[in-house]
């Protein structure tokens, strides 16, 4: 790792600590400085506002995410498991990401807007990993042949479904189970694009 990377990742990893526990609003450069061990010109060396670089830690976290769920589904087989897989994946991420999340969205408008934007980039990473992985489906006979304008609807579909589990599992994340749920809703989404020859 460069100098630079690495300068930039201690920022990141002592801003995300200090965003976690305190929200934007209330989280100062100083305090970034000195969470990082750096001084504070060379936080304005790298990032010219402390909103630039509450953006670079949630981007920073959102391509943890997408590597995560990248290597879930990787390592599934067939494409029922990978979006078995897909989802938990993306289920566990929300819940290590719960108090953080918290503490930024009782911030203020400023990190939502951030959030909002962000949010929406990531939807559609998610909606293209989907796209590929019914696309594999096709391709392996799992699936039904499906056009292009076809897995575009059932990815978005798909993403805004598992959106809605998200909701009980911020809430109440001890108290749900989430694996009966997800195999479930996999399963059930399958059974209407699944081959005719299964």
């Amino acid at each position: 790792m460069e100098k630079d990377e690495l300068v930039i990742t201690e920022i990141l990893a002592g801003a995300k600590k200090l965003f976690g526990k305190h929200g934007l609003k209330k989280t100062t450069m100083e305090e970034i400085a000195m969470a990082a061990g750096k001084g504070k010109s060379t936080l304005y060396y790298y990032f010219p506002s402390k909103k630039e670089i509450f953006e670079s830690v949630v981007e920073s976290e959102m391509k943890n995410v997408v590597k995560k769920l990248r290597e879930a589904v990787n390592a599934a087989f067939t494409a029922r498991n990978k979006l078995k897989a897909f989802l938990k994946s993306q289920i566990t991420a929300i819940a290590d990401y719960h108090s953080f999340k918290e503490v930024v969205l009782e911030d203020s408008l400023e990190s939502l807007k951030v959030l909002v934007y962000l949010k929406s980039r990531y939807e559609q990473i998610q909606i293209d990993m989907i796209r590929e992985i019914l696309l594999g489906g096709a391709q392996s006979g799992e699936f039904r042949d499906l056009s292009l304008v076809k897995m575009n609807k059932i990815a978005f579909m798909m993403v805004t479904a598992f959106r809605g589990l998200h909701y009980p599992l911020s809430i109440e994340s001890a108290e749900f189970e989430s694996g009966e749920y997800f195999d479930e809703m996999i399963d059930l989404l399958i059974e209407g694009i699944g081959s005719r020859n299964s």
